[in-house]
C-alpha cells in the first residue's frame, strides 16, 4: 500500500500533496541509492526554504514599520501587511504549510525504501538514511512552533501540536496531536539519525545544504533549548564550539566568510534562505523596530555595518529616511550557525550552577567578535557581575542582536516571555497581548478545507 502511494515522479517534480491528503500520481519507485538521493534532494527543495524563517519576522516586535512601498507586486504587500498586524483570519499571506509536509513525504519514502536500494554509487545508504529523519524531524519542529503551542513540559500532553506524517498512506487521517508527541517524534528521528548518518561535516559549501551529524548535533542543541532541556542543549552547543570559527568582525571579513554565507567558517548547516520572503522585497519592507535598533550600539557594535537605510521618495525623488533593514541577499543561505551554538550554550549554561561562570564566557567569546575591541572591558565587567536572571536578559538581548532577520526573535518571544507587542500600520494601532493566542498561528484556512480532520 505505502509503495503503491510514492510518487516517486516527484523527483522531476510532478507529485501531489494536497495538505496531507496524498494521491498518487504514478507508481514508479527508485531501485538505485542514486534515485533515493535524487528523491531526498526534491526534499531539500521542497521545504520552504525561502519563506519558512521569513515572515516570522513580521510578527515579532524585530520589526517596527512595514514598507509596502518596496513591494514589486503590490498584492505581496497587502497580504503581508495582515501578517504584520496579526490579523490571521482575514486576507494573510498563507504560512508554507503544505511544504513542510512536502519534504516530510520525501523523507518518509528514503526511509522507507532506501535500505533495500541497489548500490551504484560510492554514497554510503546510510548517510541517506540519516539525512531523511533529520529531515522530517526539522520540518515537523517548524511546523509545531508556528501552529502548535509552546513547549512546556507541564502542559505539552494536552497542548495541540500539529499532524504528525511518519508514513506514507494515503487512507491515513491526519489529525493533530499534542506537542509532546510532536516533541518525542522529533527526538526519535534525531536519535535515529545520529545511529545512521556517517557524515561528520559537509566540507563543500555547494553540499553544505545538506545535513551531517555536525548540523544534527546543532539542530538537537536547539531542540533541547526549546523543550528546556539544560544539560542536553548546553553538551549539544559545546560539542560543536571547537570545530567551526567565530568570524571577527573587527578584521574587516570578506563578504563570502559574513555569517550568513553558506562559505562562512561559520557555517553549520546552509539550508534555508531567511531573506528572500516576498520575492526578495520583504527584507527592504521590513524597517527594524526602535527596540532593535537600540541594541546595536552604533559607536561599538560591528553589526551596524550590515545595514542598509530605507529611504522613502517624493515626486520629485527626494529621500526620506525611513529607518534601517537588514543588508543581506536573498541567495543567502544560513540555517545553523556557530553563533548560534555560543548562545545556546550561554543561555543552557546559565539553568547549569556548575556551568554559570563557563556561560559568561561563551556570551563574552561571541561578543569580543562583534564589537570593537575598546568596548570589551566594559562588556567583561557587566557580564562578570550578572547573575543568572539578568545573565539570560542579556543572551536574549544578544540572540535579538546576532540572529537578526533570519527568523529566530518570533520563536524566541514565543518560548520565553511572549510580552505584548505594539505596532502601528496607516495610522491605526494593532497590539499583540501578553501570552495572546495568536503567539500560535491557526492553521491555514486552505489547509482546512482540503483536511478538515485538521478541527479534530
Amino acid at each position: 500500500m505505502r509503495k503503491n502511494a510514492y510518487i516517486l515522479l516527484a523527483a522531476l517534480g510532478l507529485a501531489s500533496c494536497n495538505y496531507l491528503e496524498i494521491e498518487p500520481v504514478g507508481k514508479v519507485i527508485p531501485h538505485k541509492t542514486s534515485e533515493y538521493r535524487a528523491l531526498l534532494t526534491e526534499g531539500y527543495s521542497r521545504f520552504p526554504y525561502t519563506s519558512s524563517k521569513a515572515y516570522t519576522g513580521l510578527l515579532s516586535d524585530e520589526v517596527g514599520m512595514f514598507h509596502e512601498g518596496n513591494f514589486f507586486d503590490s498584492s505581496d504587500a497587502i497580504a503581508l501587511s495582515y501578517n504584520y498586524t496579526w490579523q490571521y483570519e482575514t486576507q494573510m499571506w498563507e504560512y508554507p504549510y503544505q511544504y513542510y509536509y512536502r519534504a516530510a513525504f520525501q523523507a518518509n519514502a528514503v526511509i522507507d525504501g532506501v535500505a533495500d536500494a541497489d548500490d551504484d554509487s560510492s554514497e554510503d545508504k546510510r548517510q541517506i538514511l540519516g539525512e531523511a529523519y533529520a529531515m522530517r524531524a526539522y520540518a515537523h519542529f517548524d511546523l509545531v512552533n508556528l501552529y502548535g503551542k509552546p513547549y512546556d513540559p507541564q502542559t505539552a500532553s494536552t497542548d495541540r501540536g500539529v499532524p504528525l506524517s511518519t508514513y506514507i498512506d494515503i487512507e491515513q487521517k491526519y489529525r493533530p496531536t499534542n506537542v509532546a508527541a510532536v516533541y518525542r517524534q522529533i527526538v526519535e528521528d534525531i536519535e535515529a539519525a545520529e545511529r545512521t548518518m556517517t557524515l561528520e561535516k559537509q566540507e563543500s559549501p555547494t553540499l553544505n545544504y545538506r545535513f551531517s551529524l555536525d548540523a544534527l548535533a546543532a539542530f538537537k542543541a536547539r531542540v533541547m533549548l526549546y523543550m528546556r532541556n539544560w544539560q542536553a542543549a548546553y553538551d549539544a552547543a559545546t560539542g560543536l564550539l571547537p570545530k567551526y570559527e567565530l568570524v571577527d568582525f573587527n578584521a574587516s571579513p570578506e563578504s563570502g566568510d559574513l555569517p550568513w554565507k553558506a562559505t562562512s567558517p561559520e557555517a553549520i548547516l546552509a539550508w534555508e534562505r531567511p531573506f528572500g520572503g516576498g520575492n526578495g522585497d520583504l527584507r527592504g519592507a521590513s524597517i527594524l523596530s526602535d527596540k532593535i535598533l537600540g541594541l546595536l550600539d552604533e559607536a561599538t557594535d560591528n553589526r551596524r555595518n550590515y545595514l542598509n537605510p530605507v529611504n522613502a521618495y517624493d515626486e520629485n525623488w527626494t529621500p526620506t529616511l525611513l529607518g534601517y533593514c537588514v543588508n543581506r541577499s536573498s541567495s543567502d543561505r544560513v540555517s545553523i550557525r556557530i553563533a548560534e551554538m555560543y548562545l545556546i550554550a550561554a543561555e543552557a549554561g546559565s539553568y547549569l550552577p556548575a556551568e554559570l561562570e563557563k556561560a559568561k564566557g561563551y556570551l563574552l567569546d561571541l561578543k569580543a567578535k562583534r564589537l570593537k575591541p575598546e568596548a570589551m572591558e566594559t562588556q567583561r565587567t557587566k557580564v562578570g557581575a550578572m547573575d543568572a536572571e539578568q545573565l539570560r536578559t542579556e543572551i536574549a538581548d544578544e540572540r535579538a542582536r546576532e540572529l537578526i532577520g533570519e527568523g529566530h526573535r518570533w520563536m524566541d518571544l514565543r518560548r520565553t516571555t511572549r510580552p505584548a507587542i505594539v505596532k502601528t500600520y496607516k495610522d491605526r494601532t494593532y497590539t499583540l497581548n501578553a501570552n495572546d493566542a495568536r503567539y500560535t498561528l491557526p492553521f491555514p484556512q486552505s489547509a482546512i478545507d482540503s483536511n478538515p480532520e485538521l478541527n479534530d
